[in-house]
């Protein structure tokens, strides 16, 4: 048999041998080190791209609405929910003037020695018209001479009262029947002198029957 033969190597042999090791030890610890980082730069070289076309794919997207819808300033109202022209512009009923209203006086209602009196008012025109507040009420005699004095107000202004064509309103004029108080009664006019409500021109009545006593002469505010 053969005997095996080991080559034992010198001693410089040995040496670079080991310097190769070691080197090859220290190269294989390097190449993870630098794999990190450079895998992170990938990530996020890739990640900003992404970033960057999700941006400009929304970009279109986030203006696509504000583009198709008016702003809220342009916007037309709804005609069925604006009041007709019509109803807006009607024309509002005006005051009753002298011309067209007339007058009429009730019977004496007697009651608990309180007398009154409604005083009418018609109107005769062809159109609404309104009043509001006292009228001025003076009995006066055939020379045109006042009889007292006029009418005092007794309770409330009122509202306004809309009196149609052909309609009437009304004020209750209030005396006390004799004996009530211990002044006497005033002479009976021939004539009664109504300023209706806010006017100054006014309208006589030729009357009979009314008698005032007790120094008790009002009258309320028209009501319908």
């Amino acid at each position: 048999m053969g005997s095996l033969l080991r080559t034992t190597p010198s001693p410089s042999e040995q040496s670079l041998r080991s310097r190769e090791r070691r080197t090859a030890r220290r190269a294989g610890t390097r190449r993870p080190r630098l794999l990190v980082p450079v895998a992170a730069a990938s990530i996020a070289l890739v990640t900003a791209g992404c970033g960057g076309t999700a941006a400009s794919a929304g970009q279109p997207a986030a203006s696509g609405p504000a583009s198709g819808s008016a702003p809220a300033a342009y916007h037309q109202a709804d005609p069925s929910s604006s009041p007709p022209a019509a109803v807006a512009g009607a024309p509002q009923a005006r005051r009753c003037t002298t011309k067209a209203l007339g007058m009429s006086l009730g019977a004496a209602d007697a009651g608990a020695g309180q007398i009154h009196y409604r005083l009418t008012f018609a109107n005769k025109s062809g159109h609404s018209c309104t009043l509001q507040g006292f009228p001025g009420v003076s009995m006066i005699r055939r020379d045109g001479s006042v009889i007292g004095v006029p009418a005092g107000r007794e309770g409330a202004p009122g509202k306004q009262t809309v009196i149609g064509a052909g309609r009437t309103a009304a004020v209750t004029l209030h005396t006390l029947n004799q004996g009530i108080k211990g002044s006497g009664c005033w002479r009976e006019p021939d004539y009664l002198r109504v300023y209706p409500p806010g006017s100054k021109e006014a309208l006589t009545l030729r009357t009979s029957g009314l008698r005032v006593c007790g120094d008790r002469f009002t009258t309320t505010a028209v009501e319908g």
